[in-house]
């Protein structure tokens, strides 16, 4: 019988590369699974409890045995909450030193707060026939095209606002796969266009319509394109913010109080439910019963818009202007 020494001598350094790999996963296993390793609330020195607890820190919390020494002592870490709301991670020796107070930058803290607020928001929310958008104050299922035409500082304004229905985009929330409605919105400030935003929309089983985030395109003063998607406006639920926003609830009451936009610091918005039965002529048409929305962005006043039955948008108001719709327009929903 003829043995193969390549295969043998090839089989030995095999075995001895194992070993040696195998001895290398041992040695930085044992050098680094204790590193943050958490440490029962009973297990710890008593003055690391007390060093927790005096700086707004909770009986029974998780802290972290960092595996290293300070000064001799081991180290501990801790999670806690200041008086402003902010997290704070303490240091702290065995012997209950603080030794340092870290915070999270304000995008962090910011961020934590923004993922916060979309669990809370979708908790338990549903989206069964997102696209099917036909609560009473924003059908959007249903609508054609809204023409609103006005002013604002002192500039004539008018807004297209046509459905594209044939634009598909989804989006992932609360772990389910969501196909958005599309809006686009064409802007013309003086006559020549603006901007052009294709919005995304979605409304949940319960009829809470949401806003997924938009796509812009900004025109320049002669109505060329400038710039296509800006940090500072366009945005996508799950690629800027885990919050989609709500631009309207299943059924509105007063002092209801959400956010439409909840994306960074200079894209956000605040609303509030101002009045649920109030009426509001526009050349489309007398509208009663209509909701009342106050909305704030952060360095400028609050606009309110109008919310008619069976209709949507009819009116907006920003602080130097007024926006009326001027000529609405419905398509035939199947099945209806």
């Amino acid at each position: 019988m003829v043995f193969n020494y390549q295969t043998k001598n090839a089989n030995h350094i095999n075995m001895k590369n194992s070993k040696l790999i195998l001895f290398a996963l041992i040695i930085a296993l044992a050098s680094t699974s204790y590193a943050g390793q958490a440490t029962k609330w009973a297990d710890l020195p008593a003055a690391v409890r007390a060093t927790v607890l005096a700086n707004g820190g909770k009986e029974g919390q998780s802290v972290d045995n960092e595996g290293e020494k300070t000064d001799g002592q081991d180290t501990y870490e801790a999670s806690v909450k200041d008086k402003d709301g902010s997290t704070a991670d303490l240091v702290i020796t065995a012997d209950g030193k603080l030794v340092e107070t870290k915070h999270d930058d304000a995008a962090d803290a910011a961020g934590e707060q923004r993922a916060a607020r979309a669990k809370k928001v979708l908790a338990g929310v549903k989206f069964s026939h997102p696209r099917d958008i036909n609560n009473t104050y924003l059908p959007l299922a249903k609508l054609k095209q809204d023409i609103i035409e006005g002013s604002e500082g002192g500039k004539k304004t008018r807004v297209e606002r046509t459905m594209k229905p044939e634009i598909h985009k989804t989006f992932k929330i609360a772990g389910q796969t969501v196909e958005s409605l599309c809006m686009e919105d064409r802007i013309f400030i003086n006559g020549v266009i603006e901007e052009v935003a294709l919005d995304y929309f979605a409304q949940d089983d319960a009829g809470t319509v949401y806003y997924l985030g938009e796509d812009v395109d900004e025109y320049d003063e002669q109505g060329k394109l400038a710039k296509h998607n800006p940090p500072d406006d366009a945005w996508l639920t799950g690629k800027d913010t885990p919050a989609p926003g709500i631009i309207i609830p299943a059924h509105p009451k007063v002092g209801d109080k959400f956010k439409s936009e909840d994306v960074s610091a200079t894209v956000d918005e605040n609303d509030e439910v101002v009045t649920v039965d109030v009426t509001t002529t526009v050349p489309a048409g007398t509208f009663e019963h209509c909701v009342k929305i106050a909305e704030q962005i952060p360095g400028e006043g609050l606009e309110y818009k109008y919310y008619a039955p069976g209709v949507g948008v009819v009116r907006e108001t920003p602080a130097t202007g007024d926006e009326l719709l001027i000529s609405h327009t419905t398509v035939a929903v199947p099945g209806k």
